[in-house]
């Protein structure tokens, strides 16, 4: 089974070699949820907070109930010799998604990055190969379609900028290496499309090499990629900026709730309940 989440959030049968069907954008957002953080419970307030934010509907807990069921059976479907120890599981005051660090792309990907940063000293080769393998796992955005509540859109942001940070990495590897003509492109397209990180805009001393190598004429501060070149890495800084300042709005909407309910909690001739 390969749980992915470096695009949209979505389940792999590898015995069967089919995606597992997962039809509702509310179990999209569900799973999304819980691989956040695979294996540590969530719970149930959170993930009504995660699926309806803020406008869940009056029988919230049956609906997630209801949708939990689904995607549970849908697990067991796929791996039948799990129907007694599903991976989907209620624990304590919520759930909990049961995934090893090998059935997961965003955990494969932060593997192959660390193992790649720690060989940039001493074989920086197989680290460019392992740098270019973990991002090869991304298909899209991460928790794609899934980040209209704070789990998903914070575990989002956290990924997006791990990605630029591999791209960073990769980039310093193409230096020490050197800028041959297979790794023009892709220095060219990371400089123009990142021109405010310091790695890929920081005087860019990759030019000359690259204009005597590939007989082009060194990037200017104006180059800007074209369609089809660098419009994914700016999709990408975009997509990070969105998710932090969705961050910030899903934080101020559950503190504003949270005074409320103080807010009436105190109010003359609020009832107690014990």
């Amino acid at each position: 089974m390969q749980f992915r989440v470096l695009g949209v959030p979505e389940v792999h049968d590898d015995v069967a070699d089919r995606w597992v069907p997962l039809t509702s954008p509310k179990q999209r957002q569900l799973l999304g949820a819980l691989l956040a953080r695979p294996g540590v419970p969530v719970s149930t307030a959170r993930l009504i907070e995660e699926l309806w934010s803020g406008r869940a509907p009056g029988k919230a807990v049956n609906a997630l109930q209801a949708h939990v069921s689904r995607l549970r059976q849908l697990l067991i479907e796929a791996e039948p010799s799990r129907a007694n120890t599903p991976r989907l599981m209620a624990r304590d005051t919520g759930y909990v998604l049961q995934a090893r660090p090998e059935e997961l792309d965003s955990a494969r990907f932060r593997l192959a990055t660390a193992r790649a940063v720690s060989l940039l000293g001493s074989d920086p080769r197989a680290a460019r190969v392992l740098l270019k393998e973990a991002l090869e796992l991304w298909r899209g955005p991460a928790m794609a379609g899934s980040t209209g509540g704070p789990l998903c859109a914070g575990a989002a942001a956290e990924l997006e900028e791990e990605r630029l940070s591999a791209l960073e990495a990769l980039y310093d590897v193409q230096l020490r290496l050197g800028p041959h003509r297979e790794a023009v492109g892709e220095l060219r397209r990371l400089t123009a499309a990142h021109p405010g990180r310091e790695r890929f805009g920081g005087g860019r001393p990759w030019e000359a090499a690259v204009a005597r190598e590939a007989d082009l004429p060194p990037v200017t501060a104006a180059a800007a990629p074209g369609p089809g070149d660098g419009g994914e890495l700016l999709r990408l800084r975009a997509r990070v900026d969105e998710l932090v300042d969705e961050q910030r709005l899903l934080r101020s909407q559950v503190e504003r709730l949270s005074l409320l309910l103080t807010r009436r909690g105190r109010a003359p001739g609020a009832l107690t309940h014990r």
